[in-house]
């Protein structure tokens, strides 16, 4: 072997190679017009001119400029920018066959390991398998199963809003309402995925959700990682002057994995010992049993990951928004109040059978618009076309990276008049006390939005859309929110793929001496998971699990 053998590639013979690689690919000609955009200049392409944080914003105001599908190239990766419904759904729906792929990003997927998890995992047999899984427990026909509990956390979750009025936490605190939120999206989603119920304070495995999904809204945010740009520098050494962010994967790498491992070792573990709570993770292992292959031990570990990774932190967002609405739109509160009074009196709680006799209307037209005013995952995650194909007369080059601007979808004039207004009214007719004369007139519901296009969408939007309905039901109709004087909120949300209200303070007091009543008389029942193939099952916990703060 030669010395120049055994001396590894530095990273600027990597960059010259990428270039002059790109360099004869921008050569090839192709008589077929790509959509319009941003100027690019010569190699970088529009590598400049894409954003470094809220990403949406930059993307609508393109839309306006060059229409609803925008291209871009970045060091000659073409990108498709689409900014409207119509379009995600002629490219990510109806050609859902070629359009499902995920691209490859160097940092979240490969460096952190995002890749194993359903939301990156890229289109093949294993995806497949994961949703055929997670179809299984959380599918649209599968959705009553879990109403008992989730009304049963909510309720709980009402009980911890209490403590903290009593206390003056959320006047004086900033996110405290977020950490009951994420208290309550964690205790459903981790029964349901492994059998396990929450403690009552600072639950590890609350917390290694919490820490580990901020790192992947933060890997995967578009344009942050220029080895996303340049995948070969991914293989710069750790201690390379600019190899700050190897390290910064290294440390993320291992709460990922720390996190998806941890559960699923107690469920295996409870199982040997003949003690394991019925849950997804076991109902799968038993279904393999002692046959099961290395690869069926991995999808289910990550299957199982996915499931409580992606939708404790889409659900907290979503839920923290109701909160930041009710304090910034007094009049909505009211109103939504007001139907709940009608059909409750004041007597119980509401429950998921209201919603099925459809007696709540108003109620279930804020829940569209909580996802419609402030979507959770405002530019989605991206596709990856995997042939070469054909739009409007323009090309898409096999390769194209595809974003779905959902932000700008739900904030299109043209289908949401004045759509910076918070406004349900906009879902029901007249007669419902709304803005439309029939319901044809009724604006799109955005949950055919908000939730991703095609064999990408998300798997747990039934799920989703269950906690947020019970959580705006339940909450408004005990509680009343209002802002704190002198630290009144604004519209401000984080960057990243999945982005939340930035923390805020507000005044939550029960409505009534009746409303303490019902809020009081929570927390009695055990904890109960359902599973489609099984009946209710009570889970016996441990007190600490059931103790309220």
């Amino acid at each position: 072997m030669s010395l120049l053998d055994s001396v590894p590639l530095t990273p600027l013979v990597l960059l010259g190679f990428f270039l002059v690689y790109k360099i004869i690919q921008t050569l090839k000609v192709d008589p077929r017009p790509l959509p319009p955009g941003p100027k690019p200049v010569p190699l970088l392409g529009n590598a400049l001119d894409l954003p470094k944080t809220q990403e949406w914003l930059t993307y609508a105001r393109w839309g306006k400029q060059y229409g609803d599908v925008v291209h871009v190239s970045a060091l000659g990766q073409p990108i498709f920018i689409l900014n409207s419904r119509e379009a995600a759904v002629d490219l990510l729906e109806k050609k859902s066959s070629i359009y499902s792929d995920r691209p490859y990003l160097a940092m979240g997927g490969d460096l952190v390991g995002w890749s194993n998890t359903l939301v990156l995992t890229p289109y093949n047999a294993r995806f497949r398998n994961m949703r055929k899984y997670l179809h299984r427990l959380i599918g649209a026909r599968n959705s009553n199963q879990f109403w008992a509990l989730e009304e049963q956390e909510t309720k709980r979750f009402l009980r911890k809003i209490l403590d903290d009025s009593h206390s003056g936490r959320n006047e004086t605190e900033t996110g405290t309402v977020a950490e009951r939120i994420r208290w309550t999206a964690g205790a459903i989603i981790l029964l349901m995925s492994h059998g396990y119920t929450l403690a009552a304070h600072d639950d590890p495995f609350v917390k290694l959700a919490d820490i580990a999904t901020e790192q992947f809204s933060a890997s995967t945010e578009p344009g942050a990682w220029l080895v996303d740009l340049m995948p070969s520098l991914k293989h710069i050494p750790t201690w390379f002057p600019l190899a700050g962010f190897r390290r910064t994967a290294l440390k993320w790498r291992a709460t990922l994995e720390e996190m998806a491992e941890k559960p699923y070792a107690m469920v295996k573990a409870q199982m040997a010992a003949g003690t394991a709570h019925p849950s997804f993770t076991r109902e799968l292992l038993e279904d393999k049993g002692s046959s099961i292959t290395a690869e069926e031990n991995h999808t289910i570990k990550w299957a199982a990951a996915s499931l409580y990774s992606g939708g404790a932190d889409t659900t907290v967002s979503a839920i923290y928004t109701l909160f930041l609405a009710m304090t910034l739109n007094p009049r909505v509160q009211k109103c939504a109040q007001a139907e709940l009074d009608s059909v409750l009196c004041g007597e119980r709680l509401p429950s998921f059978q209201d919603r099925l006799d459809g007696k709540l209307p108003y109620v279930e037209a804020l829940v569209k618009e909580i996802l419609r005013w402030a979507p959770v995952t405002p530019t989605g995650v991206p596709h990856r076309l995997t042939e070469e194909d054909e739009y409007r007369g323009w090309r898409v080059p096999k390769g194209t990276i595809v974003i779905s601007n959902i932000w700008g979808m739900t904030r299109d004039e043209s289908i949401y008049p004045n759509a910076n207004e918070f406004r349900p009214e906009r879902f029901l007719t007249k007669a419902q006390g709304g803005d439309c004369e029939t319901e044809a007139d009724i604006q799109p519901d955005p949950r055919g939005i908000a939730f991703g296009f095609g064999r990408r969408v998300c798997p747990g939007q039934n799920l989703a859309d269950l906690s947020l309905w019970i959580s705006t039901a339940m909450t408004l109709s005990v509680y009343n929110i209002a802002p704190v004087s002198g630290a009144e909120p604004t519209f401000e949300y984080t960057n990243g793929t999945i982005s939340h209200p930035k923390p805020f303070k507000c005044s939550i007091k029960p409505r009534s001496t009746r409303a303490e009543q019902l809020i009081l008389a929570v927390g009695e029942d055990p904890a109960v998971a359902y599973l489609p193939s099984q009946k209710p099952v009570d889970i016996v916990s441990s007190d600490k699990g059931q103790e309220s703060d």
